[in-house]
């Protein structure tokens, strides 16, 4: 999208947080200066509730980041996510990027969730899930063996300390594109309720045809 089809769009209240995800992919110094441009214009919201309880979208911080990204590229954004507030912004934007270099960003990025899941279970998961997309959806970023390793025992660290179903699916769900066989029998060892109740068993049987497909 051009930076007037952003700028139109920011102004008739039709630009969403889809568009500028899209457009950062291909970052530029325009892209940033507008986005700064309209936010302080259009005074667009940095959070995203309000006090009367009301949500909105807070296209001010996705702007904040994209900006970043635009100027200082993936260091940039690794130096975002050190501030809570902005940690699930800057893991979409890396998802939403999907190269290896986003990918590594992510793991140096997030490198204490990493290490120690259960010390920000919101945020890991967040992490599992962007980890599943950019691994397991075309286009597919491939991990190096190291980091096969490092998110195999994230993801079967995170299933433990999980408070919901759907975090222990997304863990399980995450192994299929870095799981060995000891994760295929995590896999096939766990059982969860209805709507999840088949991916323990889709993931076990994932990760052992890929490996036999490996050794064709």
């Amino acid at each position: 999208m051009s930076i007037e089809s952003i700028k139109r769009r920011a102004r008739d209240g039709t630009l969403e947080v889809e568009h500028l995800l899209k457009d950062a992919i291909h970052p530029n110094d325009a892209l940033a200066m507008a986005l700064d441009a309209l936010s302080a214009e259009m005074q667009w919201p940095f959070a995203s509730a309000l006090d009367t309880g009301d949500r909105q979208v807070p296209l001010a911080t996705w702007a904040k980041v994209v900006s970043t990204y635009c100027r200082d590229g993936f260091n940039g954004l690794i130096h975002l996510a050190g501030e809570p507030k902005l940690a699930n912004f800057v893991i979409g934007l890396l998802e939403e990027i999907k190269k290896k270099e986003s990918f590594d960003a992510l793991l140096l990025a997030f490198k204490e969730n990493v290490s120690n899941p259960c010390c920000d279970v919101d945020t890991s998961y967040r992490i599992a899930g962007a980890v599943n997309q950019m691994l397991s959806f075309k286009p597919i970023v491939e991990a190096a063996p190291h980091q096969a390793i490092e998110l195999r025992a994230f993801l079967c660290a995170l299933y433990a300390c999980s408070g919901s179903e759907a975090q222990r699916a997304t863990a399980l769900l995450a192994l299929r594109a870095i799981g060995d066989e000891s994760s295929a029998e995590f896999a096939a060892s766990k059982s969860l309720d209805s709507p999840w109740h088949e991916v323990p068993k889709i993931v076990s049987k994932h990760i052992r045809k890929r490996l036999l497909t490996a050794q064709a």
